[in-house]
């Protein structure tokens, strides 16, 4: 009796001036076990022999395509151009990647299994490595709320791996401009998946090294660095706009069930003043996962801070 055939996952990974990185990914990914993996890269016009060395790997294995290099400014937009024009035909799973970690063997066969449970997302908590080669863990994996994914994302999305039914919603929606001046790919992923009623699990055991360092385009949400360039994306109201602009984007594809929630956060994220921001923080409790960052979010709306 014939073995039966290995998944297919299509690895999409967005590079950018990453050569001292590059190949310890690039061999973690192709490294997965018990899965066929592909991988197709987009580098985003890098100036450090990065798009020299992915040549040469693409030369030496099959399995890593190379669409041409194109300068679109931003992570979000070459994820964005990687799953609009990847092909994704015969793929049973497509994952993110950066360039910069390195993902554990069982990472993609593990995950692959839970979206046949019949998930259409799966996410997970990482091992954020320092400068210095410390550890510490980085836990996404809290309850998920009703409206979580209107205000964040399901974690990095380097840990994502996605059904090709949610890449195909994810491609239709980014056919519309508003979707792909969104800032955050990761959290528009997970926005339209939620959105769309499919179901989505952040697994709570770390499948990858998170590599921490000055070319992060967030890192780690909890360091002082961090909330200091967070509560600046507060202060100027980019965060909200962001909201906004996943909310928008999420009615495109909203089922009934999440049609009223996502129109009304719509609706006050857009619309200036402290009685909107009074409103939504009536809600508060359903818009982040974790207890520390929804009471913060409230106090802020309640100041008019958000």
């Amino acid at each position: 009796m014939n073995a039966p055939a290995l998944p297919r996952c299509t690895v999409l990974l967005a590079a950018y001036n990453g050569r001292q990185w590059i190949d310890a990914q690039l061999d973690s990914i192709l490294g997965q076990l018990a899965v066929q993996v592909r991988v197709v890269v987009s580098d985003d016009g890098s100036e450090d022999g990065t798009w020299e060395r992915l040549r040469e790997r693409a030369g030496a294995d099959s399995r890593i395509e190379l669409l041409d290099p194109v300068r679109t400014g931003s992570s979000a937009a070459n994820f964005f151009r990687l799953i609009r024009e990847a092909d994704l035909s015969g793929a049973d799973a497509i994952s993110l990647s950066d360039q910069d970690d390195i993902w554990y063997p069982d990472k993609l066969a593990k995950h692959i299994r839970m979206l046949g449970e019949g998930l259409d997302g799966v996410s997970s908590d990482v091992t954020a490595v320092e400068p210095d080669g410390s550890r510490r863990p980085v836990v996404k994996s809290q309850p998920q709320r009703d409206a979580d994914y209107l205000f964040e994302s399901a974690g990095p999305g380097c840990s994502f791996v996605m059904s090709p039914r949610l890449a195909a919603l994810i491609r239709e929606a980014l056919e519309h401009e508003q979707a792909r001046a969104i800032g955050f790919h990761d959290w528009l992923f997970y926005a339209l998946c939620r959105a769309r009623g499919w179901r989505w699990r952040i697994d709570d055991a770390p499948s990858l090294d998170y590599r921490q360092h000055g070319g992060n385009v967030l890192g780690v949400n909890d360091t002082a660095a961090s909330a200091r360039s967070r509560f600046a994306m507060i202060r100027n109201r980019y965060y909200r706009d962001q909201v906004a602009r996943v909310a928008t984007a999420c009615l495109g594809v909203a089922v009934p069930e999440t049609r009223a929630t996502i129109a009304r956060v719509a609706m006050l994220a857009r619309r200036p003043g402290l009685r909107s921001s009074w409103a939504l923080a009536a809600h508060a409790g359903t818009f982040r996962r974790r207890t520390r960052d929804r009471l913060v979010l409230r106090t802020l709306m309640l100041l008019g801070l958000w």
